[in-house]
């Protein structure tokens, strides 16, 4: 169980560090609590934290400042600071990457990087033993105001990750009751939920041996390969609706395995079968 929790989380964590690599050419934006979108050449905070933004980079373009109780969201490009964040994660610098993560979610999260920090800063906590830790870091998300559709997907992943730890620690009815929520969001929000529902009834039948918890996981991974076919998860989602019904003793896991190599013959899910 230890090692497929490993193998998810990675996958999830990989999904949003290319969500952040596409979105990284887009230019900043500040949405304004009336409706208006900015679309500007920078974007920045002030001291104060409200937000200061120009509309040319060009020198001698004026700056203009907007107060932050004005602002519904703000989001920026990646900064570079976040990205040496990122590979002290890749090169296993686990401690030092959960504090420089931790750090950056003041400077950089009114911005919109406050779920993807506080998601690889759990990660790095995790890998480095403090679980517990890891869990309440992504906590402080669960009343976050400034989704944007910029870092959506970030933060569903921040959802799905705190839910795969409540699993882990067998805290079953947190881990339901927050992929309910992930529901009422985006696609790539439903997707995550999918997933996270399907996980934690996993889990829970694994302890349980509960025939019931595994049918409905499989409906959620199910649900993702009907509604979905097309996201970026979608092999996983069929390889695990493939192994759940494995477990069920149910034939139909064989339509599974086939709709595996035939529309995604190149994940690496397709090869262990």
């Amino acid at each position: 169980m230890k090692k497929l929790m490993t193998l998810l989380t990675g996958g999830l964590l990989l999904a949003a560090v290319q969500l952040s690599a596409q979105t990284s050419a887009a230019k900043p934006v500040i949405m304004t609590t009336d409706g208006e979108e900015i679309r500007a050449a920078s974007v920045e905070l002030t001291q104060s934290g409200d937000f200061r933004y120009a509309e040319s980079l060009k020198d001698g373009s004026p700056k203009l400042s907007i107060r932050r109780n004005r602002v519904r969201w703000a989001w920026i490009p990646k900064p570079e600071e976040i990205t040496a964040a990122d590979k002290l994660l890749t090169n296993k610098k686990y401690e030092e990457a959960a504090t420089t993560f931790a750090g950056l979610v003041k400077p950089f999260g009114p911005l919109g990087w406050e779920p993807y920090c506080k998601l690889r800063q759990a990660e790095a906590l995790d890998a480095s033993g403090k679980q517990s830790e890891a869990i309440k870091v992504l906590e402080t998300l669960k009343d976050y105001s400034n989704a944007s559709p910029r870092n959506e997907a970030d933060l569903s992943a921040a959802y799905e990750l705190l839910i795969k730890f409540y699993a882990n620690i067998k805290a079953w009815d947190k881990g339901l009751e927050l992929s309910k929520k992930l529901m009422y969001a985006g696609d790539a929000a439903a997707v995550s939920a999918l997933f996270a529902r399907g996980d934690i009834l996993s889990a829970r039948a694994t302890e349980t041996n509960s025939q019931d918890d595994r049918r409905d996981a499989f409906n959620a991974y199910a649900q993702i390969c009907l509604l979905f076919p097309k996201s970026s998860r979608a092999a996983e989602a069929t390889f695990r609706a493939y192994q759940t019904l494995t477990v069920l003793n149910d034939a139909r896991a064989q339509i599974f395995a086939d709709k595996l190599k035939k529309d995604y013959p190149k994940s690496d899910y397709a090869k262990q079968l």
